[in-house]
């Protein structure tokens, strides 16, 4: 066999080889359009999940905002005073009512002492109720008198109690103010009623002592007894 003739079979047998190439690389083409189609419907059919869930999370989030909305309106409204204070005693967070216990804006408030608004006389119990609650970590309750720059004190109830597994502290706060000057007009009445008593009482006795006297010296000069005691 010539070189001519080699080539040429050679050339016969590339071409075969091309020839059969293209055959898979078409069907392989085909294959892969199939494939294509069924990627963009399974992306398409990703994307209006997708959709979808936005959906669901935007609605999530505006139900959120709304009850955030209604949680921020019960507890800023509410008619027991709320505060969070730190490890420390600092407000990190209180209501409109706490605000106006302690006779100060909200925003000057935060980051403050607690401490800072008890009045002198209330102090001590105060620090000692303050430890308990972190040393226990339990419900613990209090009441104690507020600085007043008048002659009006202000007398309140706490209950406090240390979030689990935190540091974080939460007291409730109630204006007791009317109920202790109840108590202390109570209280007043009681002991002025009592001395009252004794007065009267003591006044009685001596009456009675009198009479007995004035009996004995009848007794003694001969005549009859004036007095049935």
């Amino acid at each position: 066999m010539t070189n001519q003739e080699n080539d040429k079979l050679e050339a016969n047998e590339l071409r075969q080889k091309a020839e059969a190439e293209l055959k898979i690389r078409k069907s392989t083409n085909t294959f892969s359009e199939v494939d294509n189609l069924k990627l963009i419907h399974e992306l398409q059919v990703h994307q209006i999940e997708l959709e979808m869930q936005n959906e669901e999370l935007i609605k999530a989030h505006e139900l959120a905002e709304t009850v955030m909305e209604k949680y921020v309106e019960l507890y800023d409204f509410a008619p027991s005073g709320y505060v969070t204070l730190s490890e420390e005693g600092e407000i990190t967070d209180l209501n409109i009512l706490t605000a106006k216990l302690l006779k100060n804006d909200r925003t000057y408030l935060k980051n403050t002492r607690f401490g800072l608004f008890v009045s002198p006389e209330s102090l001590e119990l105060f620090n000692d109720f303050f430890a308990k609650i972190f040393r226990f970590r339990e419900k613990q309750s209090c009441e104690l008198v507020l600085r007043s720059e008048t002659n009006e004190p202000c007398y309140i109830h706490i209950d406090a109690l240390v979030l689990q597994a935190t540091n974080i502290c939460l007291l409730t706060i109630i204006d007791i103010t009317e109920r202790k000057k109840m108590e202390l007009e109570l209280q007043e009445t009681l002991n002025n009623c009592k001395n009252l008593n004794h007065h009267f009482i003591g006044r009685e006795l001596k009456m009675i002592d009198l009479k007995k006297r004035v009996n004995e010296l009848l007794t003694k000069s001969g005549c009859e007894k004036e007095y049935i005691i």
